[in-house]
Order: C-alpha cells, then structure tokens, then sequence
C-alpha cells in the first residue's frame, strides 16, 4: 500500500532540512579568515568541503542538524589553510629515503654525517652529502677532499649542493681528476698553491651530473617520498603547495596517488622545461608539452612553465647587475670581473616568453641575481608587446635583488614575485659581506615590493629533509611569517629593519596572495562562504602573541575540505 501524501510531504521535508544542515561546525574559536566582511569571526559551519557559513556562534549553529558534528574550539585561534607557494616534496623526502640527514652547520659536523654514513652503507656504495652550502657553515668555506678522506678511509664520498662538489681522494682517482688535468668544460677544479687539487670542483656538469645521479629512484621510491611530504605538510598546517619543477615523471606520480583519493594537499604543478639549444626548439619543446597552466582540478592542477635563468646566491653564481668583486671566498674563488652564470641563451628566454604568451601558459623562472632579474622582464616586456600579458600572473621566482626599476616594471605586468625568506634568515650573515651594504639594500625587499604594487607569495623552496624547521629550506609557515616580519637573521641581526612587513600581510604572503598566484583566489585562501574548507587551528594567537612567538606556532588540527587530515584538539 503507498503511504498517505501527507507522509510522503513530511519525508520530503526532512530530507530538504537534512540537505541543508552542516556537515561540522566549529565555534567558540577567534577565526582569522582574511574576509573583508568579517575580518574575525566565532564559529564556521562547513558542508560538503566547503565554508557554508562564517560569523558568530549563533549563525553558525543554526545551520546544526541531527547528523551535524559540533566541534567547540575552546577560545583558540584559527587561520585559513597555509598555502606553501614553493616547495619540491618529492625531492625533499627522498633525501631521507636511507634515514635522517642531520643538520650541519660546520665542518666537523659533516664529516660526522660521512662517518656515520661509512658505517652504515654498503662499501660500494658512494656516500653522498646532498646541500652542502658554505653560507651556512660557520667556517665560511667548503670542506676538503682531505678532511673527507680522515672521514671515510678508503670510501668514495663526496659533499655537493648541484654546483660546488668536494670529492675526497678516493673519487677524484676514480674521474681521473689529478694536478695535470685541464679545466673541465663549463667548471673550475680549485687547486691550492702548490697546484694540488683540494677537491672542490664548481660547475662541471658533465663530470659531475653521473655522481649526482649514482642512487637510481624507484617508482615505488617517487611514490613513497610524496605520500610521506604530503603528511607532514598537512602537519605543519599546509593545504596548498606550489611544486616549483615537475617533469612527466612526476605528474604521473601525482595522477596516481588523486586517481586513488590519497592527495591531502592541493598540488599546483610547476612544468620545467630545458631552453637550450636554438630558439626554435624552445618552442617546438612546449609546443609538444600536453598541458596547460589550468588543466586540472583542486586537487591536482598545471601552474606556470619554467626554467632556470641563472646560478644562486648560495653558490656564487647568481647572475648580477655588477660583478661580483671581491669577497667571494666563501664559494671557493675569486675572480673580480666574474657576474654569474647565465643557464639559458638571451634568445631562448625571449623565445620562451613569446611562446608562452601565445599558447597560453602562465610563466615563471628561476631568477637569483638582479641582472636574471632584470632579463626575465625584458624577456616579459617583449612577449606583453605581442600577447598582453597583464592579468596572467606570471612570476619571478626566488627575485632576490629587486632594485627600485625592476619592482616598478614588475608592477605595471602585473608579474608576482616568489621569494623565500629562510635565504634572509640563515644565509643573510654570510651574504652581506659577500654583497656590501649597499647591494643588501635591494635583498628581499617586501616592503619595497607590497608598497610598489607587487604581489608577493610565501615560500620556502623547501629541497632536503622531513623536519619542517630543520629542513632546508625551513618550509614551516610561522617560522617563515617570522622571519618576515622581524628580519632576524640565525645569528641575531636584524638586517634591514626598514623591509619588515605586518603580521597580517605575511599571513596573506602564505594564504590569499598564494591562491592568488595559482587563480584560485575565488576558492580558497581565505575563510568566508562559498570557499573550499581549508584551515588550520594553531596553538598561538598569531595577531596578539609577542612577535617572536610567531616562529614557534604550531598546527594542532588541519582541516582541509572539510576533512581533518591532521591532529586533535586537546580537551
């Protein structure tokens, strides 16, 4: 027999009433939610991974229904998802594939690491210390192939950073490097005052990319290092990131692990491309490539084109306005009339850009040095006056010398700049001997550049270990808010006081202005209706708790659509 109509009406009605009520709510907090209407609010009502409602605890709650969870924060403070607008995870975890990679800030320290490793590794196998930086090394300078050798007697080992390698005795017999051997191509074998080599070789690509590359990764590897960054980003309070340089290896990892529902941070993937050879195999190289900035979803979704424009500051081979002069000891030479390294052909880039106008590719490039700054705009300049490229966000990523012009061009393109503060903290010591006060005017600027007109996101450039303070570079986003706020540098220093920004603006640096980035300002970055439910409840009140506090915020719950994917809340 069918039920009475009036049954059916009430059914009905339930449903409809079920249908509208909020799947969570979470109240009694102080909710920053970088919304214009409601700066601050009590309490968020999500449905269906998205915020249905922000404001106080009444409004919230009356959206409670039967099935609603109801979640009291108990006074503590809430942000919108932190999205990490530069990080490399797969890269970053890999590093720790074997086991963890301390931290070393001197030389005894890396050889301890070596003897470890020496221990514990097969005979055969090469002892590799992956990031080594001399800016970082309270000593100031790199290793020797002999101190390497006191290491690990009879092994092969050497320290590297992609471009400065110290190989102990062991290694260089093996590549036939001796007194006699000529200068590689595209490097330099430092040698001591009695011609001997000391085991730093810079550059080399040729003689060093097999050494670099002698631990072949598995897929299963590739698969293992993202499900694991992709956990402790969400630990840290990450629900966005920007992977800054993707190949197709990598964008099939990433398919397979959204293909099987385990993605916990939205991926905006940076396609890197190579730009040698002549112009037109830079454009027939993207003119193949079966992607587009946009193709996607909110889980996985194709960002900007890159390529590497210059060196690093880090390594002494960012490209610059002037040379470098003369306080370059750190990186192993001296060579006064020496400016950096130029990674791409004028042409290409310009060949690049213009390409990339024209398909439609948002693009981006690594860019250390004020000159490969100011190249990468001209580059833009040239590609606006064939294909308007205002409003397609294209970026400068690292940008670390920003002169007065470059932020005025910047500006009128419309060009973000993607810059990683953790180079200001732990590197700005050993830099500004390097540059000279009055070229450490222009590093890092945020003031300069948020006052200017530009749009900064908020980065780390995160490459090696697990630890989200202690990798390099620190990819923890209140550590990085910090660091923007105070300019403190590891020793202590303030080092340009006059480019500190507020406490609100470093937040937008790692929420909104990072959506932004990506065209996804209109669905996630901050909290307010309509929006994917992305946040993050931490343990201090990051507008009230004493500035140098700031640094040690951590996540206590992550929640991301509506879906917590890390911690609790204590009771």
């Amino acid at each position: 027999m069918r039920p009475p109509a009036w049954f059916a009406a009430f059914l009905l009605s339930v449903g409809l009433c079920a249908a509208d009520d909020a799947d969570v709510i979470y109240h009694n907090g102080k909710i920053i939610t970088l919304w214009d209407k409601a700066p601050v609010a009590e309490a968020v009502a999500i449905r269906d991974g998205r915020f249905v409602a922000v404001g106080s605890n009444g409004e919230a709650l009356k959206l409670a229904g039967p099935a609603t969870r109801k979640v009291d924060l108990q006074g503590r403070a809430v942000t919108p998802g932190i999205v990490e607008s530069h990080t490399h995870p797969i890269m970053a975890a890999l590093s720790e594939r074997d086991g963890p990679v301390p931290v070393m800030n001197s030389i005894p320290e890396v050889l301890e690491y070596i003897r470890g490793q020496a221990a514990r590794l097969p005979a055969d196998r090469l002892i590799f210390v992956p990031k080594v930086y001399s800016t970082r090394l309270k000593e100031r300078h790199y290793p020797t192939r002999f101190d390497l050798d006191k290491a690990a007697p009879g092994r092969r080992a050497m320290t590297d950073n992609g471009y400065a390698s110290v190989l102990n005795s062991a290694l260089l017999k093996e590549i036939g490097v001796t007194r006699d051997s000529p200068e590689p191509a595209d490097g330099k074998i430092i040698r001591d005052a009695n011609g001997e080599p000391t085991g730093l070789i810079l550059g080399a690509p040729d003689l060093l990319g097999p050494l670099r590359r002698s631990r072949p990764w598995t897929h299963d590897d590739l698969t293992w290092a993202l499900r694991t960054m992709q956990r402790k980003y969400n630990e840290a309070g990450i629900t966005s990131t920007v992977d800054r340089g993707q190949n197709p290896q990598g964008v099939r990892i990433y398919q397979e692990l959204h293909a099987k529902g385990e993605l916990t941070v939205r991926t905006t993937l940076t396609y890197l491309i190579r730009t040698q050879g002549a112009p037109q195999d830079v454009r027939a190289e993207m003119e193949r490539t079966p992607l587009l900035t946009g193709w996607g979803d909110e889980w996985v979704r194709v960002g900007a084109i890159k390529t590497i424009v210059d060196g690093g500051i880090l390594i002494g081979t960012a490209f610059l306005r002037a040379p470098w002069g003369m306080n370059t000891q750190v990186y192993g030479y001296v060579d006064p009339d020496y400016r950096g390294v130029l990674s791409v052909p004028k042409e290409n880039l310009f060949e690049m850009a213009k390409a990339a106008g024209e398909l439609g590719w948002q693009m981006t490039a690594h860019t250390a040095g004020g000159g490969a700054i100011d190249l990468l705009l001209d580059a833009y300049e040239a590609a606006h006056a064939r294909t308007p490229i205002r409003g397609r966000r294209w970026q400068v990523t690292h940008g670390n010398f920003p002169d007065p012009r470059a932020i005025e061009r910047a500006a009128k393109l419309g060009v973000i700049f993607d810059c990683q503060m953790a180079w200001h903290h732990f590197d700005g010591p050993a830099l500004k001997h390097v540059f000279g006060p009055e070229r450490m005017k222009n590093f890092l600027p945020l003031r300069s550049l948020i006052d200017g007109g530009v749009t900064v996101v908020g980065g780390s450039d995160h490459m090696i270990r697990l630890d989200p303070r202690k990798s390099l570079n620190s990819y923890h986003p209140f550590f990085g808010m910090w660091m923007a706020v105070t300019r403190k540098t590891v020793d202590g220093d303030v080092l340009n006081p006059e480019q500190r920004i507020t406490r609100e603006e470093a937040l937008r640096l790692w929420t909104i202005n990072g959506a932004f980035g990506t065209f996804e300002e209109k669905v996630k970055g901050s909290i307010e209706p309509g929006k994917f439910a992305d946040l993050v409840v931490i343990t201090k009140d990051y507008l009230t708790c004493p500035e140098d506090e700031i640094k040690d915020i951590d996540a206590l719950l992550t929640v991301v659509g509506g879906k917590e994917v890390y911690g609790s809340l204590p009771r």
